[in-house]
């Protein structure tokens, strides 16, 4: 079996770096090791070395969210490829809803089993025009998740909460800037024979798992197996009491305020009604920004990857 590990050194900053020293200090298997020196450069790494042998492979990311959309959105439906994880960002949303890897130990429980066990997941898919066609793992959206997501990518707040041991709260914080400063845009959503209107949306975000936002589990009934996606719609609200709702979404109350409306599909057409251009992030990448009137086909494409499970 191949065996690789991509690793981002500076997820988590700097975080990466540590959890690899301290892995391959137990490592006895035979692997190849490749380090990320740029964003996108693990997609570029994945996508070269997939198109090698067509035999069994095994690709381990060391890294954060960001590191893992990389990799998974360049195997999407290779049935010869497993995928593992060891987490090493800050908010580590893929770890809430998939297995990972925590030492060397079980990695290598792993490779000598017998077979290499694995489980088959939907990928949730966007498409934007025939040219912007992306997949993601864990949720994408348009909005005020979007917008914040920009911010951090773009403050130093971030990187001083890291250093801190605080990264998670990074994003607590942008959500609190943000509200004093966000545009609300009016929204379109099909699906099927079904259309709904929504006015003064703060965001839609498309799950495919629970979480995002370090921790926040937005969609609490999203599932990456069960071949729908899920829609979770913040719309009429005021900042102050949007402000509640995001303390709530720990806990999962939020799901009985009347402002949050739930869908679920295998299909949506999302549909921007503002002259303003609106934020959008795949996986808590910026993704830039989509216009008024542009379509949004998001779909989820069932058993389209594999992740390592525990033998048994």
């Amino acid at each position: 079996m191949q065996i690789l590990f991509i690793v981002n050194e500076a997820a988590g900053n700097g975080k990466g770096k540590k959890v690899w020293t301290q892995l391959q200090k137990h490592l006895t298997i035979d692997y190849q090791v490749t380090f990320t020196e740029y964003e996108g450069h693990g997609r570029e790494i994945a996508k070269q070395w997939v198109l090698q042998q067509l035999n069994p492979k095994l690709l381990i990311v060391v890294g954060g969210d960001g590191t893992i959309h990389e990799v998974f959105s360049a195997v999407v439906h290779n049935e010869l490829l497993v995928l593992g994880v060891v987490r090493a960002g800050s908010g580590n949303d893929f770890a809430r809803s998939f297995p990972t890897f925590y030492n060397a130990q079980q990695i290598e429980d792993y490779v000598m089993a017998s077979t290499m066990a694995y489980t088959q997941i939907d990928a949730g898919n966007i498409q934007l025009s025939d040219s912007w066609d992306e997949f993601f793992v864990n949720n994408a959206g348009i909005g005020f998740d979007a917008y914040v997501t920009k911010s951090i990518n773009t403050s130093r707040l971030k990187f001083y909460l890291n250093k801190l041991g605080l990264g998670k709260l990074s994003y607590a914080v942008a959500v609190i800037r943000g509200l004093f400063s966000f545009k609300c845009f009016n929204v379109t959503i099909r699906s099927d024979h079904q259309e709904w209107q929504f006015q003064r949306a703060w965001f839609v975000a498309m799950c495919n798992q629970p979480y995002f936002g370090g921790g926040m589990k937005i969609s609490p009934a999203a599932k990456a197996d069960d071949g729908r996606m899920d829609i979770t719609i913040v719309h009429d609200i005021s900042r102050l009491k949007l402000l509640l709702i995001f303390v709530t979404v720990f806990f999962e109350r939020h799901t009985k305020f009347k402002e949050i409306t739930f869908l679920q599909g295998q299909h949506f057409d999302i549909i921007v009604n503002d002259d303003h251009k609106v934020d959008c992030h795949m996986d808590g990448n910026y993704s830039g920004r989509v216009h008024q009137g542009t379509t949004i086909h998001c779909t989820v494409q069932q058993k389209a990857w594999n992740i390592t499970t525990k033998s048994s």
